[in-house]
């Protein structure tokens, strides 16, 4: 590893200082066959002259290996983080959804899908969020104690290896994407007569919204549906477009409205 411990530097440190005694006696004792005591005390001296500057340039030395270097620290954020589905409804009012994003964001979390809807004089806000698994109670507290806002969390099941399944989910390739509309008289239980016939044909909905208001002439109800549905590949071998637009028509003629499913439609 060059690298000398202590120990084997003052060994060496030792071996030089006797060797080097060893040789000055020796050049002593080879001059002259009759040595004088001054010369073997100059000779001594010289010996423990070399001993402390060897002993002076051992210094401590700092181990190279992996057990005395710093350790590294990995935070690990598997289990850390916990995704969160948020649900509230309020009076509308001018910045509800920045002062529930901020509450989000206080205690160290992200807002990532999200939707929201005025509703006559209230407002919804549907929120997907991730934050740090001990700040769920803050989060949940702080919300719940907002001014005229009813708030519910809901605690989902996602963890890293089901987030990898999630993924792999939203990345699946469209078969069929169609773009829903209707427009006609209300009538009870018109979006369960849609949304039933989308069903029994394998369409899933990716987004709908309705809306409601008198109509022009006045005296009636006039309802509006927009919706984006789609089916994944691979698509059942009975899948027929045309089939589903022709029993949305049938619907439609029943109750009064125009109903189409327009191929094409922005999923996103």
């Amino acid at each position: 590893m060059f690298v000398f411990s202590n120990t084997i530097l003052r060994q060496k440190v030792a071996t030089t200082a006797a060797t080097s005694a060893a040789a000055c006696c020796h050049v002593v004792s080879s001059s002259s066959t009759q040595v004088s005591s001054r010369q073997l005390l100059h000779a001594a001296s010289f010996a423990n002259r070399t001993t402390n500057n060897v002993q002076r340039a051992a210094v401590p030395v700092r181990s190279l290996s992996s057990s005395s270097s710093p350790s590294s620290s990995t935070t690990t954020k598997s289990g850390d983080h916990q995704s969160l589905i948020i649900n509230a409804v309020g009076t509308d009012r001018l910045g509800i959804v920045h002062d529930m994003t901020k509450e989000v964001i206080a205690v160290g979390g992200n807002v990532g899908a999200s939707q929201a809807a005025k509703l006559g004089n209230y407002f919804s806000l549907l929120m997907l969020v991730d934050v740090p698994t001990k700040e769920i109670t803050t989060l949940t507290q702080q919300l719940q104690t907002m001014h005229d806002l009813s708030a519910t969390v809901h605690h989902t099941n996602d963890t890293k290896s089901s987030a990898a399944s999630s993924s792999s989910l939203s990345s699946s390739t469209i078969g069929y994407s169609g773009t829903l509309t209707l427009e006609g008289a209300d009538n009870p239980g018109i979006v369960h007569n849609v949304t039933k016939i989308l069903s029994n044909n394998g369409l899933n909905i990716d987004r709908m919204e309705t809306t409601d208001e008198i109509a022009p002439n006045g005296g009636s109800v006039l309802f509006r549906m927009n919706g984006i549905a789609h089916a994944y590949e691979p698509l059942s071998s009975g899948f027929d477009a045309e089939k589903i637009r022709n029993e949305l028509n049938q619907l439609g003629d029943d109750l009064n409205c125009d109903i189409d499913l327009i191929d094409g439609g922005d999923g996103n």
